[in-house]
């Protein structure tokens, strides 16, 4: 069986996706539009924008509510009337003394039963506001705006009822909600809190995931839970999210459910694409790389007026310097309009409890603090909870969460939110619970009118435009998010502590410091098929310790300890505050991670078919001095690339399929990194596959000098004999590796061939030409202060051995920033040997190495950290002692963020519990658990057997799924995964390959590269000179073969690629396929007549440039004509035969588009 092609990463193809870094060059941006000052693009294309944006208002006229209440026109103030209740009322009672020109006060004392479709102007609630829930079938309340000081409390959640607010565009403004609001809000703090309680219909739970594949034309699809268990109805409008590999480029598709029976669903139309499900368990993790289902009816609905572009006003000013007011919509440069729906609120003293409710047509683009559903300086407020809800139709943003904490957000969806889906704004917000929510967006970024779920003239262009627009948006870290899932949004999770100059915003500027503050648990979210990043941390995590108790209780603003925002203490010590990542599943996505971060692990991460798997540009050593940075993740199809700086290790993680690892991800470019130097340490780690690349990154530079990084294999592991070709990427008896820019330090070590080249073992092409040696290496580091690289002394290194002299090696001064950067110093590999080789080390010409030179403490904490002049003098050669020793055995490993102390003075959290941060003493059940002790397990009843693992973890709720509910380890199938064909297959059978089942009854093998047949063991190593893949180019990842239909890849002299192609049927030898000769040739034309091998062979007429460049499965260049646009994929093989076919001129290669397949 042949293995499908996968995605694999040349390196001058990630070359330019270091200098298209994310925050210079998006990677997938609409056309067009939609940056924060594209105002008149978005306009021009608004009608197209709306057009299929759905509202349940506009569908259906229940009761006469469009009628009576939609589109009705401004009310002009003299028209306006006001009518006050004095006792008990019900609105049945009101309808004939308050109209639509009226504005209703209820007020204090005084309680208002809505039993009765209700049409005011306005209405201003003091006291009370309840709902009937039994009389009539279906009723509205209609109103230009809802203010309430008092109580509004609609409660349908046991009523079969209909019930719509409805809040229509009257012209009518609250003098501080504004237009088109429903709100609570307290401004007498002597006062009870203003409670704002929707709640409709519970629905069991609000999505659920495909169980099998969804296929075009399919009107049925099957889902992982009961429909009818979940609450879900014929009638219900439900959507499916897209599934595609290229991130932001999919169309969600939207159904109305005409039967249910047992998990299979009817839908009024065929699908007009194909949806994934697929469920996949490897080291011990589970992702659920399934299409997400969303219902978004629900019986209670909030809605209004259609959106309305409202000319601004020139006589506003600016709230907080950020280009938008509350008063309404100001003019700037870059608006002239604001697009003006209905907004929720629970402002300062108010208690929001929305729940199970569908909002619609929300949002004020351009206008300040106006979104679907808005928790608006609650301090600490645990009782506010926004939960199962569907917004859908918004044009600012979703759920927002600003001066909050310790608030829920949780079981929500989200569809057609432009902007932000959820976003936390200030900074100052802790400790808030964003749980298993889903948002999709559902239209395509790279449409040209749509242009995703980007818009323009926001106060925020990182969370809403083009420029990063994002699933959730975060300013601080200290919240919790949990099992949610975010699908084809440009980014999924985007928190960018470093925002507004990462001090708070608003009314939290410099009083907080979010690159600083710790990260609360992040678990169990998944992340697929954005066009930028899925998990992002942007660019300054840096956590920090903290006193949460004492933050909480300053409203998460800084306190009084001087050390709070700083990076090491008074001695120079270490301040981070190890965290972790954990469970979270990333795919599809172009990228994964951040920029800087450190005291970050990734736990259990599960990354596949990114283009980045993890995408990082500068860490550091764990404060801890033991902790892993990568630890027991599953990595496959695409590059790691990644940071410099300290020791970065990765544990218990495994790689498969075409796994690329970048050494010094975008070091030296611009001020990235240190001193491009880190140590990379794998320990107890498993390659699946031989298909795995090393390279480091170029810095762009003349002599490229940033290749200083090491990979090691950690010594621990090796001296213990547990490794073995699945475990160690490099050659037997090989356990490091270095580039071959220090082959000076290494070549020569001893006359045991220690260090050899890895061309010298054939391996050349994996490890980009670099050093394999069998003992374990290290990165020397010299810190240096005031130095001019360009006039620096090189740094002479001897090697000693039994008092005689090895060798002598040379480096140069390293500076990034400059010449004379703040991060200079002297960097080499060594090798770790017994006590009889010694490295001694002077300045070029005799001089001493100056004792203000440091190794030791002040040296680096964060990206905006380092150097400190308080190290000068500590170094090696200096009177202060060594560090202490860290013995890791008595180092806790790292866990989700709890706070523990709290609960110590009962009986402490037990068993699956931790201590809920902020709670006074709460335990709160951890993931999948639940009962009062926290020991009743959701997969308890699924029983999966020893080769499967229960998929319901990180979905949420009580329900359990009945189809899928076992994701079976590799090879093993059936509902409970106890079916392995290949169980009884003898390993050498498949030779150059590994057996992989077709079905339950049935096997294959599966073929390495390179290799082929039915039992793999056919190849064309040996007949092809130079190293495999022996392609003369390559397409997705699809090599180039020698044998089956390809061609072979010859060297020049000196190693150097020749480019020539020589293709199948031609050369001396005769055709390669079957193991022919295939030809002596070092640099072999293809003759004419040379047979056909696949569509585009022989289109082609000109030279191969780059590797990288392709047009099919055989090879080739793409090109494009002067203007940009994409020709007709004429492909060019140097020496390949003319056919006729015309190359259009004049042409330029197209680089970048080859870049983004």
């Amino acid at each position: 069986m042949a293995h499908p092609p996968v995605k694999s990463t040349p390196k001058l193809l990630l070359l330019l996706l270091l200098l298209l870094t994310p925050e210079l060059q998006p990677t997938a941006s609409a056309t067009g539009c939609c940056q924060k000052h594209q105002e008149a693009e978005f306009l021009d294309a608004y009608e197209t924008i709306i057009g299929d944006s759905y509202s349940k208002a506009s569908q259906t006229d229940p009761t006469s509510l469009l009628s009576s209440c939609a589109a009705q026109g401004t009310l002009s103030e003299s028209s306006q009337t006001t009518h006050t209740i004095t006792a008990d009322k019900s609105s049945s009672s009101l309808t004939s003394v308050c109209g639509a020109d009226c504005v209703l006060t209820v007020p204090a004392g005084t309680t208002l039963t809505i039993n009765s479709n209700l049409n005011v102007a306005a209405m201003e609630v003091g006291g009370s506001v309840i709902w009937e829930q039994t009389a009539n079938s279906e009723q509205f309340l209609c109103a230009g705006y809802i203010g309430v000081t008092g109580s509004f409390t609609m409660n349908l959640q046991s009523s079969s009822k209909t019930a719509y607010v409805y809040i229509k565009n009257n012209g009518l403004k609250h003098f501080l909600l504004g237009s088109r609001a429903l709100g609570a809000y307290q401004n007498d703090e002597s006062q009870p809190p203003a409670v704002l309680e929707i709640n409709g219909n519970e629905m069991r739970r609000t999505w659920s995931l495909l169980s099998t594949p969804l296929m075009t034309g399919s009107s049925a699809m099957t889902l992982m839970h009961d429909p009818a268990e979940m609450g879900w109805r014929t009638g219900d409008r439900i959507l499916i999210s897209p599934t595609q590999r290229s991130g932001s480029q999919g169309e969600a598709e939207a159904f109305t459910i005409t039967s249910i029976a047992g998990n299979t669903i009817q839908l009024d139309n065929p699908t007009q694409q194909d949806f994934e499900a697929t469920f996949k368990a490897r080291n011990g993790l589970v992702a659920t790389k399934s299409a997400e289902v969303i219902n978004l009816s629900r019986n209670l609905v909030i809605t209004g007026d259609e959106f309305e572009n409202v000319a601004c006003d020139d006589s506003l000013s600016d709230d907080f310097g950020e280009g938008v007011s509350s008063e309404g919509c100001m003019c700037t440069s870059i608006r002239s309009t604001c697009t003006v729906g209905l907004h929720t609120i629970a402002s300062k003293n108010s208690i929001l409890k929305l729940q199970n409710t569908r909002l619609e047509r929300c949002g004020q683009r351009g206008i300040a603090g106006k979104y679907c559903a808005h928790m608006h300086r609650l301090s600490e407020s645990p009782n506010s909870v926004i939960h199962n809800n569907a917004f859908e139709h918004s044009m600012q943003r979703g759920v927002v969460i600003h001066g909050t904490h310790r608030s829920t957000v949780s079981h929500n969806v989200f569809s057609d939110v432009r902007g932000a889906a959820m976003y936390i704004e200030d900074g100052n917000e802790m400790l808030n619970n964003l749980e298993y929510n889903v948002a999709i967006c559902p239209w395509k970024l790279g449409d040209s009118e749509k242009y995703g779920c980007t818009i323009p003239g926001t106060s925020n262009g990182e969370a809403d435009t083009s420029l990063n627009q994002a699933g959730v948006w975060a300013l601080s870290p200290t919240n919790n998010m949990l099992g949610n899932r975010f699908s084809n949004s440009f980014n999924g999770m985007l928190y960018e502590t470093n925002a507004f100059g990462g001090n708070g915003r608003q009314f939290s500027e410099n009083k907080a410091c979010t690159v600083f503050q710790p990260m609360g648990r992040i678990e169990g979210n998944t992340f697929h098929s954005h066009g930028r990043f899925g998990t992002y941390l942007l660019s300054s995590t840096w956590p920090k310790q903290h006193d949460l108790a004492a933050l909480l209780a300053n409203d998460g603003q800084k306190i009084t300890d001087p050390n709070s925002c700083t990076g090491w203490t008074g001695e120079g010590d270490d301040r981070g505050w190890p965290s972790t990542l954990k469970n979270n599943v990333d795919y599809y996505n172009t990228f994964v991670g951040q920029y800087d971060a450190g005291d970050v692990m990734y736990e259990n991460h599960f990354s596949e078919s990114n283009n980045c798997l993890i995408y990082w540009k500068t860490s550091k050593d764990f404060a801890d001095g033991c902790s892993s940075h990568l630890k027991g993740g599953y990595y496959s199809n695409g590059a790691l690339n990644l940071p410099d700086q300290g020791a970065f290790i990765i544990e218990s993680t495994t790689f498969e399929n075409n796994v690329v690892f970048e050494a010094n991800h975008h070091c030296n470019i611009g001020i990235t990194g240190m001193l491009c130097a880190p140590t990379y340490v794998f320990d107890r780690v498993t390659f699946v596959k031989p298909d795995f690349r090393f390279y480091w990154a170029d810095d762009l530079t003349s002599d490229n000098m940033a290749e200083a990084a090491v990979f090691v294999m950690a010594p621990d592991w090796t001296s213990s004999g547990d490794t073995d070709s699945s475990t160690n990427p490099f050659p037997s008896p090989h356990i490091s590796l270095a580039s071959s820019k220090f082959s000076d330090f290494l070549i020569g070590y001893d006359d045991d061939d220690t260090c050899v080249t890895s061309a010298s073992l054939g391996v050349g092409t994996k490890f980009t030409q670099g050093i394999l040696c069998s003992k374990p290496l290290r990165v020397m580091k010299i810190w240096t202060f005031d130095q001019d690289e360009t006039t620096a002394a090189r740094l002479e290194v001897e090697l000693w051995r039994d008092g005689l002299k090895v060798f002598t090696a040379m480096t140069k001064l390293y500076a990034i920033g400059g010449a004379t950067g703040r991060k200079q110093g002297y960097r080499f590999p060594m090798v770790l040997d017994d006590e009889a080789s010694e490295y001694r080390i002077k300045l070029e010409g005799g001089g001493d190495i100056p004792a203000d030179w440091h190794d030791r403490k002040w040296v680096f904490s964060s990206s905006s950290e380092f150097m400190s002049d308080s190290a000068r003098g500590r170094g090696a050669c200096t009177i202060h002692s060594d560090s202490s020793v860290i013995d890791c055995s008595n180092v806790d490993a790292i866990e989700l963020l709890s706070c523990e102390a709290e609960c110590n003075s009962g009986a402490g959290c037990s068993g699956h519990s931790y201590c809920e941060c902020g709670s006074g003493g709460n335990c709160k059940c951890e993931a999948g658990w639940s009962g009062a002790d926290c020991d009743v397990d959701v997969c308890s009843e699924i029983n999966c057997g020893p080769h499967g693992h229960c998929s319901a973890r990180y979905l949420g709720g009580d329900l359990l799924p009945t189809q899928s509910q076992c994701v079976c380890d590799e090879n093993w199938l059936g509902d409970v995964c106890d079916k392995n064909p290949c169980e009884n297959v003898n390993a050498e059978q498949c030779g150059s390959g590994v057996c992989v089942n077709f079905n339950e009854e049935e096997w294959a093998c599966e073929c390495f590269d390179g290799w082929s047949g039915e039992d793999c063991e056919e190849t064309c190593v040996g007949f092809c000179q130079g190293e495999f893949p022996h392609g003369c180019n390559k397409y997705g990842g699809t090599y180039v073969y020698c044998n089956g239909g390809g061609g072979c890849m010859y060297q020049e002299e000196g190693g150097e690629r020749s480019n020539w192609c020589l293709m199948v049927g031609g050369g001396e030898g005769g055709g390669l396929g079957g193991g022919d000769d295939g030809g002596s040739s070092s640099s072999a034309p293809t003759p004419e007549g040379v047979e056909d091998v696949c569509d585009c062979q022989r289109e082609c007429n000109g030279e191969i440039a780059k590797e990288f460049l392709w047009c099919s499965s055989s090879g080739g260049c793409s090109y494009e004509d002067v203007y940009g646009v994409k020709g007709e994929e004429w492909c060019l093989f140097k020496g390949a035969a003319p056919t006729g076919a015309p190359t259009p001129a004049p042409l330029r290669q197209t680089i970048l588009q080859q870049m983004l397949y």
